[in-house]
């Protein structure tokens, strides 16, 4: 999404921009250089959810916004910012909401645009021509500083080969199996004396904590010990980020750094590395339809056919080793 707020940014230089958010994406938000505010908002649907609305619809409406931007496709989120009086309102027709918009945006067909653009064409609609595809960071100097304590408490130097792993994902078939991270990762420290960084969120140490066990190097581990933007100031102390399809990818691309994208049931082709990246996708395609929301197939073959020698051998390539 933040291509598409730069380029309102860009549109509108001189105004004030807000960005309303669930809370589990403020943290990124907060840092966007083209935002001027984040403020939260509710989730849920229906009725009973409606009410958590009202505070918000009173500050929006006495704040008087002249346009709102509607990313999600959400009826209730479209009724909102009408319910506050903002006279512009822009967004993807759909059946229900197409009334609540003044600029009623014709949805590409499913699944057939990268979402950056899929965001972008909504901006499009409004008349903003986009300014690139490349991901804006959010990473602060507070970040920075946290980033370089944890790399200085690590042992990490500026002439370390530091290579990072992502081994989580939200849907678990997108996850590259544990033995070949662990594979992966003995390989990288004895071919090229990689140390090797497992990062993510406080979830996923329970993971990295198994991978670690089948390994026969000491990896070094970030995961849970810091915030999303900590974790993307700490990706600048690396070569290389080698990750499933995942928000730690993402923000990899946005840091600057080279990317291994790891993908089986879903389509980097629409959530892939963006154009300008230095990218290397491994797409463990078996033919099936994709994306594939089978979240209980027994087989999970899309990903297990990505071989760790194909990953190494990507390595080399983005490693120039």
């Amino acid at each position: 999404m933040t291509p598409a707020i730069r380029a309102i940014r860009r549109a509108h230089p001189d105004s004030r921009i807000t960005a309303l958010s669930p809370r589990r994406g403020m943290d990124l938000l907060q840092g966007n250089p083209h935002l001027n505010e984040v403020i939260p908002m509710p989730e849920g649907r229906g009725i009973p959810h409606g009410a958590a609305w009202l505070p918000l619809i009173r500050r929006l409406r006495a704040e008087r916004y002249d346009a709102a931007f509607l990313f999600h496709r959400s009826l209730t989120r479209a009724a909102a910012v009408w319910a506050a009086g903002i006279p512009e309102r822009i967004g993807y027709r759909t059946a229900k909401r197409g009334w609540l918009l003044t600029t009623a945006v014709e949805m590409p067909a499913p699944d057939t645009v990268h979402k950056v653009d899929w965001f972008l064409k909504i901006v499009e609609g409004a008349g903003i021509s986009p300014d690139g595809r490349h991901y804006d960071s959010g990473i602060l100097p507070e970040d920075e500083r946290a980033a370089a304590e944890l790399a200085r408490e690590m042992g990490l130097g500026p002439s370390d080969r530091v290579v990072a792993l992502h081994a989580g994902a939200n849907w678990l078939l997108k996850r590259w199996p544990a033995r070949n991270f662990a594979q992966l990762a003995d390989r990288l420290a004895e071919r090229w004396g990689a140390k090797v960084l497992f990062i993510g969120g406080e979830g996923d140490r329970e993971l990295v904590s198994e991978i670690s066990s089948r390994m026969r190097a000491r990896p070094l581990v970030a995961a849970g010990r810091t915030t999303f933007r900590q974790m993307g100031a700490l990706l600048k102390h690396t070569r290389l980020l080698i990750s499933n399809d995942s928000g730690p990818l993402h923000m990899g691309m946005a840091a600057g750094v080279p990317v291994i994208a790891l993908f089986g049931p879903t389509d980097p082709s629409i959530t892939g590395p963006v154009n300008g990246a230095q990218a290397i996708t491994l797409f463990g395609s078996i033919g099936c339809p994709v994306p594939c929301y089978q979240l209980r197939c027994p087989a999970n073959l899309c990903m297990q056919q990505i071989t760790v020698d194909q990953v190494l051998t990507a390595a080399g390539k983005l490693l120039n080793v």
